[in-house]
Order: structure tokens, then sequence, then C-alpha cells
């Protein structure tokens, strides 16, 4: 029979499965990747680890939805196989779908082996998408008005790139790719995908089938034809959602969450595909997941209660406080004061609009 819990169980849950109590440095997030987005990873790491962070111990590439994403060195050589594509049809969706692509897989293995052919020493993104697309096939290429030119579309450049074994020199403020060696090619099929899978259900689940296609940006229809068979049911307030068996104690069992903490813009604890449990009010969504000028969101105990955004004024930032409700928390000040250490800052100064 399935367990049955609440939104509050599934909120305690979270909060100990992202390590927010910043007891421990082997983060569970690598297992699935730290975005790295308008460089937030710096701050998402610190609102997780007791010292701080130090981005150069980590791999960046183009990896979950063709976005910048932190890793684990020590996972690297196999996760260009985790993340490749099911079969067509997830590739094309992961590809947002390109016009005229009869085959998603041959499509991105294309790309990905010319973009190792070129790319043979640092180079930067501009410069590899010139060199490249003449090698590619013109379906999975197109105008882009802001470059006046025709290029392979961003987003299977962007999938291609960790298939060729292409990371980020993170030094130079345009994108510039650095080859790896060794190199063990293009993959020819998937494998460990289902470590993904599994790693986002004890992230973010309770969760279903759905959840974790947006996630990876493809179908349902496509995570359901992998779905494991061993997961657990459970029940959160009526609804049906699943878990890795052995996470399921974890869950019934998960401490009160006792945190405060400024989390910033694409957070891994913000990236749950379930937002309305995540934040119920509708409203409140809006100003979380912002499409344009995003902002960072202030956590207490799970409960995503306003949003923030930064600015550095000379050696200090300056940071401004929205609650949806009551004022924060006295201990927002200390998080303000890591955002700035970690910005490389001597101070915060923390405001509410």
């Amino acid at each position: 029979m399935a367990e049955s819990v609440d939104r509050a169980q599934v909120i305690a849950y979270r909060v100990a499965a992202h390590q927010f109590d910043r007891a421990s440095t082997d983060l569970r997030v690598f297992d699935l990747g730290v975005s790295d987005s308008e460089r937030s990873a710096a701050a998402a790491l610190a609102a997780r680890l007791a010292v701080d962070p130090d981005l150069d111990d980590y791999t960046a590439t183009w990896t979950v939805r063709g976005a910048p994403h932190l890793h684990r060195p020590a996972d690297f050589p196999a996760l260009a196989a985790r993340v490749w594509p099911l079969g067509d049809a997830d590739a094309i969706a992961r590809m947002s779908r390109p016009r005229g692509v009869a085959s998603g897989l041959a499509a991105l293995t294309a790309v990905a082996s010319a973009l190792r052919e070129v790319v043979t020493a640092p180079m930067t993104k501009g410069e590899a998408s010139r060199l490249v697309t003449p090698l590619v096939p013109p379906e999975v290429t197109a105008w882009c008005r802001g470059c006046d030119a025709t290029h392979v579309q961003d987003p299977v450049f962007r999938l291609a790139a960790l298939p060729a074994g292409l990371v980020f020199d993170t030094a130079p403020k345009t994108v510039t790719f650095v080859p790896t060696s060794p190199w063990p090619g293009v993959p020819s099929s998937t494998v460990g995908f289902e470590d993904l899978l599994l790693a986002y259900l004890r992230l973010h689940g309770p969760a279903g089938p759905s959840e974790v296609a947006g996630y990876f940006g493809t179908t349902a229809a496509v995570i359901k034809e992998v779905w494991p068979s061993d997961l657990a049911e459970v029940r959160v307030d009526g609804r049906k959602a699943w878990l890795p068996a052995d996470q399921v104690p974890a869950l019934l069992d998960a401490p009160d969450p006792d945190v405060v903490r400024l989390l910033p813009p694409l957070d891994p604890y913000l990236q749950a595909r379930d937002r309305d449990l995540l934040v119920p009010d509708k409203a409140a969504q809006k100003e979380v997941w912002r499409i344009l000028g995003r902002r960072g969101a202030i956590v207490v105990d799970g409960e995503v209660t306003g949003t923030w955004q930064a600015k550095a004024a000379g050696k200090r930032l300056d940071v401004t406080l929205r609650p949806f409700g009551e004022a924060p928390p006295a201990a927002v000040s200390d998080e303000a004061q890591r955002l700035a250490r970690v910005r490389g800052l001597a101070s915060a100064r923390v405001v509410t609009a």
C-alpha cells in the first residue's frame, strides 16, 4: 500500500536532501550538476557548504537542457553517455524540434563529430560555430538575425558540446571551449540515464514522469518508456508520485527544517518541476520564476517567502529583499554577508523594498 504524505513532509524531505545544513562536503546536487547560468553556482554552493566554494574544483560545460552546469571532474568521462538522448524522439525534443530533422540522433552525432574535428585547442563559441557550420547537415542550421549569419541552431549546438568532449575555460568572459583528453568518442547509445533519473527523484521527489521529463527537456512519453519498475509509490496530498524505495524512510522521518537561505536564481532547489507544490501561490510563482530580470529566492525553513536582488556598489553588495509577507528573520543578513564574500566583496547591506 502506498504511503501518504502531505506537502510539509515533502518540503522537509527536500530541505534535508539538498543538504542546507552545511554538514557535508559531498553534495548530492552534483549527482545532477549545478546550474551556472548567470554565474549562479557559487551562491548555490555557498548555501550548502560551510566553507566558501572553489569553483575550480569542478568541470563546467553545457549538459542538462543545454544549460551550463558544474560537475564533479570524476563524473565527466561517463556523463556524455548518461545524458545522450534515449532515441530519435528524445533527441528532437531536447534539440527544441528543429524543422526538417528526420533522425535526431544522426543530426546530433554529426554536429558533435564536427565540433570535435574543429575544436583542437581552446576556441571561442563564435569561432567554433563558424568552422563547424559548413560541415553539418543544413537542416540543423538556420539564419540568425542577431549574428547576421547562418549557423548551427543554438539548442543543437549546446547539446553537441558535451558529446564532443568539450568543457569550458571559465576565465574568459566569452564562452571558450577546451577539448578534453582522453576522449571516448561521441556516444553510440545511452548508458546510465537511470542514474540521473533516480538522482532527480532523490533531490526533488516524490515526483512523476512529467516532472522528470520537464527537467531533462524531453517528453513524458519518453520518460515513461524507461521509468524504473522498482520505485516506491507514494501519495502526496492524494496525488500519485514516486520515490526510490530506499528514500521512503527519509521522507517519512524528515526533520523539521530550520534554515534560512538566500538562494540564487536557478538554484537546484528551485529546479523541481512541480512548482505548484514548491510555491503554491500563483502570483508568487511569477516573481520567483521570472522570465526577465531573474531574482533569487528567500527560503525560510524550506518555504519560499520572497525574492531578492543584489548589485555591487564598490566593495559592497547591496541586497534588496522583497518578502511576500512578513519580514525575513535576522539570519538573512548573515546569508547576505556570505553572498558578498563569495562574490569577492567586503560586505553586504540589506534593505527591504
